[in-house]
């Protein structure tokens, strides 16, 4: 046998006991666990002769009638002591135990076993392995419960001690035993000691027993050994709902969903009844492939087994249906539910903010946020506790959705439950603030964490990059490698953005030659854009263009997007239109593309392009583009769209154009014109005076104090006309604007935009 790890007090696991030959037949007693069975009614002998049934009395009288001199039938103490499991009553424990010792009854193993069983489930081990040290005999139960409550107690590697304990004893392990030796090797994830225990059980041919198979296929499903799992499962006689719900969940945890399911199929063939344990896992499978329709299944499967009103499975049925979009069927579960856990609330906070990244259009993304904010409410009216869970979840809802009065309060109420110490909620609210484009914010927030994670750093460099700070990201970049956290993918991206965003080109080239030297980070996509985005802001498009064609892979549509904007920006045609081709191969159908292409060929008056153009659109019979912004104050949305002037006060329109006429008598503002989208035949000429962002930030300049910022989410990218009119009103009004488009969050303060200029496009 191969030796111990350290943590055995001897070099050798013996595994065959000498003082006796073992016959296989024999060598495992066939009982489950180490339970003891006992009488139900038990009585009571009183100082004064009187006899009194225990079953009669509850756990504080018999208490005190014990305290009072009581004697007691030996086998009555077990329901006593059970009582003490029970209400997890160490104190309890300890005067049973003192009245033993009275009355002389502990020199009986039985109850003596069971106390050892009481002190383990109530955590008190080291009182438990004094009692089991006094024990005048040692039977294979008294090793099982000893070792049992170490493995309870998170010591598996004292279990494992005790085990080896056992067998130099020469007592005979029985099938739980080897049971929790198995699970306390998964614990310690050590498969080379549970293959010598593996060895044993194939020694004496036992392989074919329902819990030894069952306790085999957990081991090394657990330790990520799938294939010695299947062979274990496919080994065991008479297979149960057990082993089979063990290799189900087994083939879930080591990331074979597809599998788990054909063998959950199978089981049922087998005319096996799942419990909740099999059906819980398969509904988390059915998760992980999205598989909606095998889901719905499940779900009428449970309800035919009884199982419509268990917790556990309603929450998993409701998670996946939020994972595959059906929000009706997970909204009607929830509301129909009488009991709910935190689970649940997480669950649906969680599912409402995944299902927020895949909406086609941010005005229902924004409503799915609402809906998660409506939940979060409910949990905190309903007196459940959030947990880290919820307030990483919710912060995540509060940065998509650009809330950030929700966010603060949330904020507010993790420092009052102390769940801001922890590191996943800390970066959550850091990125909270970043999107919300309060960086001071997030970077005192990234200060006052008490751990930071590589995610953590990393969050915090691209908010810098994000913002336009670049030495502050660069800086910070130096800080998390001098405290020796290494950096990543994602890290390169922020720094290589931040160098592009101050035009730092040696830098940048230098930062991007390290991360392939140094760090063996072979670049991607996203590390190439950077670049390029840096040269196109310089005005150096041939080196931005010879770039992509150096790339090992095909440049993607952002890539092209961000060259077409730099052509168009510095008045390059020819390149632009390349760009524009590229990228209508990739989305034949953009219509963004097309309005770019118009507005380029228009700026060069080059008319017959123009006609060609519209000539294209008008055969690729684009949809209307819906232009929407909302505004959020005093936790009610204000929605805008164009071209609906009697849905607006008339206040709203004359602030509108006296604005325009400040921007163009003091700032020589000028009203761009563009082709303008939501027209469906695209051929007209329209002003991007009543376009939905600008009507929304004159609604936030009239309701929205003075000192706080005005932030607006629109579901298009903005027009050029827009932004420039954006960066006027900051100027004018010394107001701080914070525009979250399609493409980038916008930050508008002193007639500059965080952006640079480059995301008004169209």
């Amino acid at each position: 046998m191969a030796s111990l790890p350290s943590f055995a007090s001897s070099g050798i696991v013996k595994l065959e006991p000498d003082s006796r030959n073992h016959s296989s037949s024999a060598s495992l007693s066939s009982e489950k666990s180490p339970s003891i069975s006992y009488p139900r009614t038990h009585t009571f002998t009183q100082s004064d002769g009187k006899s009194e049934s225990i079953r009669s009395l509850d756990f504080q009288e018999a208490f005190s009638m014990i305290k009072n001199g009581s004697r007691i039938e030996t086998s009555g103490y077990v329901p006593l002591l059970q009582e003490c499991i029970d209400r997890n009553s160490f104190s309890g424990a300890q005067n049973f135990h003192s009245h033993i010792i009275k009355t002389g009854t502990h020199q009986d193993i039985f109850v003596m076993t069971f106390l050892v069983n009481v002190y383990a489930k109530c955590g008190a081990m080291e009182s438990a392995r004094k009692i089991f040290i006094s024990l005048p005999r040692k039977n294979a139960v008294a090793w099982t419960t000893l070792m049992t409550g170490y493995v309870h107690n998170d010591q598996p590697d004292v279990a494992i001690s005790v085990f080896q304990e056992m067998l130099e004893f020469g007592s005979y392990p029985t099938n739980y035993t080897l049971g929790i030796a198995l699970t306390a090797c998964s614990a310690l994830n050590s498969v080379e000691l549970g293959k010598q225990i593996h060895g044993y059980i194939i020694k004496y041919q036992i392989e074919h027993d329902t819990s030894v198979g069952n306790s085999l296929c957990s081991f090394y499903s657990k330790c990520a050994s799938l294939n010695s799992a299947i062979k274990a499962f496919q080994k065991i006689g008479k297979k149960n709902v057990i082993s089979w719900t063990t290799i189900v969940s087994g083939c879930g945890d080591n990331g074979r969903a597809a599998k788990g399911l054909r063998f959950f199929t199978e089981m049922l063939a087998d005319n096996v009844e799942p419990n909740e344990f099999t059906l819980t896992s398969v509904l988390s499978m059915c998760c992980t492939v999205l598989s909606l329709s095998v889901g719905a299944q499940v779900h009428c499967l449970s309800i035919k087994l009884g199982y419509e009103s268990n917790l556990r499975i309603r929450n998993s049925i409701m998670y996946l249906y939020l994972k595959c979009g059906w929000f009706s069927e997970a909204q009607r579960l929830f509301n129909g539910m009488e009991d709910m856990s935190l689970v649940t609330m997480n669950s649906m906070i969680a599912g409402y903010g995944e299902m927020m990244e895949l909406e086609k259009d941010d005005l229902s993304a924004y409503h799915n946020g609402t809906e998660a904010l409506n939940i979060f409410s409910k949990l905190n009216n309903s007196g459940f506790k959030p947990d880290l869970y919820t307030f990483s979840s919710i912060l995540t809802v509060c940065s998509k959705m650009v809330a950030l009065e929700q966010g603060e309060q949330v904020h507010a109420q993790t420092l009052k439950t102390g769940c801001l110490s922890d590191v996943i909620v800390g970066t959550a609210l850091v990125n909270m603030y970043n999107k919300c484009g309060s960086i001071e914010i997030a970077a005192k927030a990234f200060l006052e964490m008490s751990v930071r994670t590589l995610i953590s750093w990393t969050s915090m460099i691209t908010a810098f990059a994000q913002n336009g700070q670049t030495q502050q990201a660069l800086q910070l970049f130096e800080d998390m490698r001098l405290v020796g956290v290494r950096p990543n993918q994602i890290t390169f991206v922020g720094v290589l953005s931040a160098c592009g965003h101050a035009g730092m080109v040696d830098e940048a080239l230098g930062y991007f030659e390290t991360m392939q030297k140094d760090y063996k980070i072979r670049p991607v996509s996203d590390h190439y854009a950077c670049l390029v985005d840096m040269f196109v802001r310089l005005g150096r498009l041939d080196e931005a263009l010879g770039l992509i064609k150096e790339m090992e892979f095909p440049a993607n549509e952002f890539i092209w997007s961000l060259l077409l904007a730099g052509c168009i920006k510095h008045g390059n045609t020819e390149l632009g239109f390349y760009a524009a081709e590229r990228l209508l191969e990739l989305k034949p159908k953009d219509a963004e593309t097309y309005a770019l292409m118009l507005n380029m060929f228009k700026s060069a008056q080059r008319w017959e392009d123009v006609n060609k153009v519209r000539q294209l659109m008008k055969e690729k019979r684009f949809e209307k583009v819906p232009d929407w912004s909302w505004i959020s104050t005093k936790d009610k949305v204000y929605s805008f769209k164009p071209d609906e002037r009697q849905a607006y006060e008339a206040e709203l329109y004359e602030l509108l154009d006296e604005l325009l006429d400040k921007a163009k008598s003091l700032l020589g503002y000028e009203s761009l014109e563009t082709f303008d989208l939501l027209d469906d035949e695209a051929k007209t000429l329209s002003s991007t005076v009543q376009h939905s962002e600008k009507l929304a930030a004159a609604f936030g300049l009239l309701n929205i104090p003075d000192a706080a910022p005005i932030r607006i989410i629109q579901n298009t990218s903005m027009c050029r006309g827009c932004h420039n009119f954006m960066k006027a009103i900051t100027s004018l009004r010394a107001r701080e604007i914070i525009i979250r488009d399609s493409k980038r969050l916008h930050k508008f303060v002193n007639g500059k935009c965080s952006c640079g200029d480059y995301g008004g496009l169209l």
